[in-house]
């Protein structure tokens, strides 16, 4: 089903070609901007060279999961490329690091809307010199950098991520898992100083008759951490192939990505679609100002005050990240009511689906009441009602469907 906020967009992009359709050039990014809302959700993996860009994509777009299904993954796509949201990638979260993903929104709409993309901490493994506690260490990094500093405060997440080790527990063999399962009844202290560097471990004195070969294919696809990691698991449990490469994905850090885009990008397509083609509009409206497009612009500012779902997004990064005074019970719930877990009306109340309408309506019904309470307190900061009022809207538009 076409949501009416993608009608609206593609009725005002409709006017703005007929508007425009003297100018070729105008016309063309008009009419890309327009196909563009019937194609799939575009999200970008960037970030500077050596980040893994191409190992995140792969491991993305060969997870099939039915809530990625419809997304496209672009590998570091040009800047003319059209694309809805984006995956930035830095190895070290250094404040010149960040500033660089910090580039001027092209316009006012862009940056009133900013709330498209999501910042990983990459090569996650090698984080404290690639130590067992590693992922650790960088998933605390990252959290910590996403409460507490500024430059974080823009992303609808920070999250770390070892890509290579995620791409290849995805693609798991059984001829691999046995070899490290041989690898790992190994005496301890007789495999430790083969697993210090990636020419230890291929060292032809390594014990055992597996190949040089075979033994550097297992760091291609893991990295040396990953193979590190894979025995300890083996050792204290994940005694088969499946078990094993659901936990090495686990840690990676791969899952809580997928999760974030999932509910941050698929859930809300529509509206980062509809985005996409209002940048592209406001970008043809500046470079080609004529008499009376000021009543297009128009348009888009009334876009822009009417669209909630963005408003959503960015207070879910707000709360998720510590940066609002809720929390507890009332922070999750909020998260919840603005469908972080879920946009359906029963994910939102946290009820089963096929829950009767009437349980549903009183349901919401009594999250708007306690939310108006919430939101009308004068003992409450200033941005602690305004976020509460936020919350009081997703609850009110719950309650329109059942008018």
């Amino acid at each position: 089903m076409v949501s009416r906020v993608v009608e609206d967009v593609r009725a005002l992009l409709a006017d703005a070609c007929a508007y425009y359709r003297d100018s070729p050039r105008a016309s063309a990014l008009l009419g890309e901007a327009l196909d563009h809302l019937d194609e799939p959700l575009r999200v970008g993996i960037g970030g500077p060279a050596g980040t893994g860009k191409t190992t995140l994509a792969a491991a993305l777009g060969d997870w099939p999961t039915r809530a990625l299904r419809d997304l496209e993954f672009l590998d570091a796509p040009h800047p003319s490329t059209l694309t809805d949201a984006s995956v930035q990638l830095l190895r070290h979260l250094e404040p010149d690091q960040l500033a660089t993903l910090r580039p001027t929104a092209p316009s006012a709409f862009a940056r009133q809307t900013a709330v498209d993309t999501i910042l990983v901490l990459a090569r996650a493994d090698e984080t404290g010199a690639g130590r067992i506690d590693a992922l650790l260490t960088a998933k605390q990094i990252a959290r910590r950098a996403w409460r507490e500093d500024p430059l974080c405060s823009g992303f609808q997440g920070v999250i770390a991520v070892a890509a290579q080790l995620a791409y290849g527990a995805r693609a798991f063999t059984d001829d691999e898992f046995e070899l490290l399962a041989a690898f790992a009844a190994v005496p301890r202290e007789e495999l430790e100083r083969y697993l210090l560097s990636v020419d230890t471990f291929t060292d032809p004195a390594f014990p055992g008759p597996v190949s040089v070969e075979t033994r550097r294919s297992l760091v291609v696809r893991f990295g040396l951490f990953g193979v590190k990691l894979a025995l300890t698991l083996i050792r204290t449990g994940c005694d088969d192939r499946v078990k094993l490469s659901a936990e090495l994905v686990r840690r990676s850090g791969l899952g809580e990505l997928r999760d974030t885009i999932a509910g941050c990008f698929a859930a809300r397509a529509d509206a980062l679609r509809a985005r996409t083609a209002l940048i592209r509009l406001e970008t043809v409206l500046n470079a080609e100002p004529r008499p009376h497009s000021d009543r297009l612009a128009a348009r888009v500012e009334r876009f822009s005050a009417s669209a909630h779902d963005f408003r959503e997004l960015r207070l879910i990064a707000d709360i998720r990240g510590g940066r609002t005074a809720l929390a507890g019970e009332s922070a999750e719930e909020a998260v919840r009511l603005l469908g972080a877990e879920g946009t359906a009306s029963e994910e939102r109340l946290g009820l089963a689906a096929g829950t009767d309408p009437r349980e549903m309506y009183e349901a919401g019904l009594d999250a708007v009441m306690r939310w108006r309470h919430e939101a009308e307190r004068p003992d409450r900061a200033l941005a602690e009602r305004a976020a509460a009022q936020v919350v009081v809207r997703s609850a009110e538009g719950l309650l329109a469907q059942f008018v």
